[in-house]
């Protein structure tokens, strides 16, 4: 049986529709996919695209994802110059076959943990056992076991299809179509670990883009105002499904890839990026930092929103306004003391470089040229009058927290305004700053209070709570203050020794939270203030002499004291240059030192890497020609099944020795047999021949022997045939003659009509008949005549010349002639005629040489009347036919 590598397409198509009916879907698959990947039919046709149309089909319904990849590959390049359409339309095919196997998936999986459901009797003890072991519910187990596996045949198809489409602007469209069908596969069912890997597939795709410029002419242009307007939508739905899914960390990486796009697009047109884009984006940037918990850049990112949205909608309604600028202003209310500011164990690690470093990132993110603050938030906000945009409640909140807040008087102010409904989203954070800002002031007024004061104070939390809160606040150093749980109460002042260093006080409307400590620490205080008073009054009242030896000393030593400051300064200067220098020096070192390092760890990793994919590469391919090859082999052998060498292999040896062969043997096995009847065949042919030549020779002789009997009788029958040929012959002749006589007869009849008829017409043409007779032949006969005599003047005249001539040549010419005419001899005229003869029969030929129409003979007028008292040809014949 031949292989299907060289089967038309057509042919291919109708046999594996063949086996489908039979119910062999993978051998209908292997002999699609062996026509895909012929190189014989690289042309595209219609039924190419009906034969994919099946294969994917199949595919699918098989679960063989790298097949299909195979084949789309395969049909990616022969259609890549002609029919992109009919790619597009296979793979839409493809994935839409997918996606409608997992639903069917879904729904059986469910439909069979309802069927388990509805039983009435109560667990069995395999099915307990079998819960506790595997700690999953049995809707988790069906998932696995029925859902799993199209879940996984989706994504792949879904990764194969996104590595087909890649860079190539004729299916870009499709391409991010392609996509945000993935981010809507990972959302439906939860897909995390493959959403992750989709976001690092697409990172890769753009970098390939922006590194490697593949030259041809249908690659993905980044000028192109299309291609970024289709990527950025693309990263704006990675974005969304982020955030559906709950990945922030991977949303905070989608929105520095929106980022990205963005600033693509910007430069390369700053109209590109629409103001609604960059609401949208703000939007969820600020979600993405409020899940994050940080307030601060959420707040800077709500800011800028509210500034695009009002430069966008100038005239926006006064609710829209409202509520843009009641959640920017809670949302800068919210951000609690010492945000902007690295924490404790970040200054312990020293790793404030690297905390710069993200401040510097995000701030790029919200396009901002400095890193926010509260303060600077708060007073940008003021400048755009956001207060009096907002609600009354938050307006109202404002100025209780920022202007006039005083914790025994306007606590409670600030706690109903702060549990409003559309205060919700902010209420815990603002809760901490009220209480912080609480914490803050109590020690202005006490030196220790009660723990159920402090409860009644901040009233919002509990006691664990309000426990954790001032703890938090003492490690933040904004309050010295200790627990004292003996005395339930809390102490405030310098004997925390739970602190490492000095307090970093908050200067807010004029005092700070340490003004009026008692103790130790307030008298240590007050001592400080004595002393550097009373140091003022001495100066005050020994000022003059104090100056005069100030001035005499001065003067005594100023040249000294200048050369010696002079000195120091240039010492220090020069220290300091140096110490640059080195220092300089020593960073370039360490940076270059670094970068080395790095760059062969990268090259090194890179190295390995590549030696990784080659290996994986060769054992791939190595794996895949193995099992090529094992499939051909077994496809071999099945074909040969039908075959006599199987039937003669499996009588003589046995059907496991067949199994065991390999094809080749069974190839040599099989020659060898062929070898064998052809000798045997040609033996047979050979006396068959030599058989068949006595016969044939002997039907030869009775052949002749007909022949001559045949032959005899035909010489017999032959003047009995002439007979009757001559008879009919004249009979023939005799019946035309008596129709010939019979016409005569009739017209005979007409003959003095049609003679009376012509002399009519003679009659009515004899006038116009003499004219043409007269003038015309007259003229035509004056001009023959004249043509003629003119012939002869000229004949008569050559004549006379060539006479004149003879008479007056010299004798010696005379003679001359004579030898030529001796030496040509008598036949010279003989010869003359012939030519002539020649020259005739040659212008009968079609030669070049005809006779003039001046040579030719008039015919006489006499001929004509001599023809016509001749009788007819007809009447000729028949009279000597006649006896």
């Amino acid at each position: 049986m031949p292989p299907n590598f060289f089967q038309k397409p057509e042919t291919a198509l109708k046999r594996a529709q063949e086996l489908i009916q039979v119910g062999k879907e993978s051998d209908a698959l292997d002999t699609l996919h062996d026509t895909i990947k012929a190189r014989r039919y690289k042309q595209w046709t219609q039924t190419h695209e009906q034969i994919m149309m099946k294969h994917v089909e199949l595919c699918v319904l098989l679960k063989k994802p790298h097949v299909a990849k195979d084949a789309l590959f395969q049909y990616k390049t022969l259609t890549h110059q002609v029919a992109v359409k009919s790619l597009e339309t296979v793979i839409e095919h493809f994935l839409q076959m997918a996606e409608q196997k997992t639903e069917e998936a879904q729904k059986t999986s469910i439909e069979k943990v309802e069927e388990i459901d509805d039983l009435d009797q109560g667990d069995v003890p395999e099915t307990l056992l079998l819960s506790v072991v595997s700690g999953a519910a049995a809707q988790d187990r069906m998932d696995r076991t029925v859902l799993a596996p199209w879940l996984r045949f989706l994504w792949d198809s879904y990764r194969n299809c996104l590595e087909l489409l890649r860079n190539n602007s004729q299916v870009e469209q499709l391409y991010h179509r392609i996509t945000r069908k993935s981010f809507q596969f990972c959302s439906r069912y939860q897909r995390r670990t493959e959403f992750r890997k989709l976001c690092e597939l697409l990172r890769l795709h753009l970098n390939q883009i922006q590194k490697h410029h593949i030259c041809f002419v249908c690659r993905v242009k980044l000028s192109s105002a299309d291609s970024l307007s289709m990527m950025q939508e693309t990263r704006l739905c990675q974005l969304d499904t982020a955030i559906q899914m709950e990945l922030w960390q991977e949303a905070y990486r989608s929105a520095e890839d929106v980022h990205g796009m963005m600033q693509l697009s910007k430069d390369k047109d700053k109209r590109m990026v629409k103001p609604a884009s960059y609401v949208n984006y703000y939007d969820k940037l600020a979600l993405v930092f409020w899940k994050a918990g940080n307030s601060l850049f959420h707040a800077a990112a709500l800011l800028q929103k509210f500034i695009i949205y009002k430069d966008m909608k100038r005239s926006f309604t006064a609710d829209e306004a409202q509520e843009q600028a009641s959640r920017v202003l809670l949302a800068t209310l919210s951000i609690p003391d010492g945000a902007d500011a690295p924490s404790d164990l970040t200054r312990h690690l020293d790793i404030e470089d690297q905390h710069l470093t993200n401040i510097r990132l995000l701030s790029n993110l919200l396009r901002l040229p400095i890193a926010p603050t509260r303060a600077g938030l708060l007073k940008e906000a003021a400048r755009l009058g956001v207060p009096e945009m907002a609600s009354e409640s938050t307006n109202a909140l404002y100025k209780l927290l920022e202007n006039n807040f005083f914790f025994p008087l306007l606590l409670k102010k600030c706690q109903p305004l702060i549990d409003r409904p559309d205060h919700l989203q902010y209420v815990d954070a603002l809760n901490e700053v009220v209480a912080t800002k609480a914490l803050k002031q109590v020690p202005v007024i006490y030196d220790s209070i009660s723990w159920a004061r402090v409860r009644k104070i901040i009233p919002f939390y509990n006691e664990m709570e309000l426990e954790r809160l001032v703890v938090d606040v003492s490690k933040h150093r904004f309050v010295k203050a200790q627990i004292d749980h003996r005395s339930g109460c809390i102490r405030f002042g310098a004997a925390d020794a739970t602190l490492a260093g000095g307090v970093d006080l908050e200067e807010a409307n004029g005092f700070t939270g340490d003004d009026t400590q008692l103790g130790v620490e307030g008298i240590r205080t007050h001592l400080e203030v004595m002393y550097n008073k009373l140091r003022s009054t001495i100066e005050l009242l020994d000022g003059d002499k104090r100056t005069e030896a100030l001035i005499a000393r001065r003067t005594k030593n100023s040249k000294q004291e200048t050369d010696r400051i002079l000195e120091r300064r240039r010492k220090i200067e020069y220290y300091k240059e140096t110490s640059e220098r080195v220092k300089a020096e020593r960073s370039q070192q360490a940076a270059a030192e670094l970068a080395k390092r790095e760059e062969a760890k990268r090259a090194e990793e890179m190295k390995r890497l590549e030696q990784e994919n080659i290996e994986s590469e060769k054992r791939r391919r190595q794996a895949e020609q193995e099992e090529v090859q094992r499939k051909i082999k077994q496809d071999q052998l099945r074909r040969m099944q039908n075959t006599a060498i199987y039937q003669a292999i499996v009588r003589e040896k046995g059907e496991q020795v067949f199994k065991d062969m390999d094809p080749e043997a069974v190839l040599r096995e099989q020659r060898q047999r062929l070898d064998k009847e052809r000798m045997e065949t040609q033996r047979r042919l050979q006396q068959q021949d030599k058989t068949f030549d006595h016969h044939v020779r002997a039907v030869h002789l009775e052949e002749m022997l007909e022949r001559k009997s045949i032959m005899s009788r035909r010489l017999e029958e032959a003047p009995k045939l002439h007979e009757k040929y001559e008879q009919r012959r004249i009979q023939k002749a005799i019946d035309d003659h008596t129709a010939a006589v019979n016409i005569w007869e009739r017209l005979e009849d007409v003959r003095e009509e049609a003679m009376d008829w012509m002399e009519q017409v003679k009659t009515a043409n004899a006038e116009d008949f003499a004219r043409k007779v007269g003038s015309d032949w007259k003229t035509k006969l004056s001009a023959v005549r004249a043509a003629r005599l003119q012939e002869r003047a000229e004949q008569r005249k050559k004549e006379r010349r060539e006479k004149w001539t003879r008479v007056r040549l010299p004798p010696s010419c005379a003679a001359r002639c004579a030898q030529v005419v001796c030496f040509q001899g008598p036949g010279r005229r003989e010869m003359d005629i012939d030519s002539k003869a020649m020259a005739d029969s040659d212008w009968r030929r079609g030669g070049p040489e005809r006779p003039s129409l001046s040579n030719r003979p008039i015919p006489s007028r006499d001929r004509g009347r001599d023809s016509a008292d001749r009788p007819p040809m007809r009447e000729r014949e028949v009279n000597a036919v006649i006896p």
